[in-house]
């Protein structure tokens, strides 16, 4: 399988010089029409992005460089790493209950002056599961409590 296949191609930046002007790359990019504006508008935010930086003893930027920044900001050279698990399993409960019982842990070692160290992720969890459970037992004993004095109601 060839690589050039999946690399950036356009005939003009091949035909630009080892080091070329901001101008001479405007042009080969987005055509002769907006080059002056993707010049002055656009190329300080791609050079916040990571855009090659003008070599002074050139007098030009790289133009492999540039073909290779465009690859990646295309996600091409990335391949399949992007697709990467970040490798943090989480465990499901109810979005609305996983915040507020993480958040109730921080808040109760943020208050507590003897509390030891903050606790870890694992440990969050397991915390966060026990309450979940607590509360899921005295929902079901408050919903029994209810359906007991219904029914006694209606005897």
């Amino acid at each position: 399988m060839n690589d050039r296949n999946y690399l950036v191609t356009n005939n003009l930046l091949d035909k630009l010089p080892l080091f070329a002007t901001d101008i001479e790359i405007a042009v080969a990019i987005v055509g002769k029409a907006r080059a002056e504006r993707w010049r002055k508008e656009r190329l300080p935010t791609l050079e916040r992005k990571g855009f090659p930086a003008v070599d002074a003893f050139h007098d030009g930027r790289a133009v492999p460089l540039v073909r290779k920044f465009y690859e990646a900001y295309f996600g091409i050279t990335a391949g399949f790493a992007m697709a990467k698990p970040d490798g943090e399993e989480k465990i499901w409960q109810p979005k609305n209950r996983r915040k507020s019982a993480l958040a109730e842990a921080d808040e109760r070692h943020d208050k507590d002056p003897t509390a030891g160290p903050r606790l870890t992720p694992e440990e969050k969890r397991a915390e966060a599961r026990a309450n979940s459970d607590a509360w899921a037992a005295k929902k079901k004993k408050a919903l029994e409590e209810f359906r007991a004095k219904k029914a006694a109601e209606t005897r």
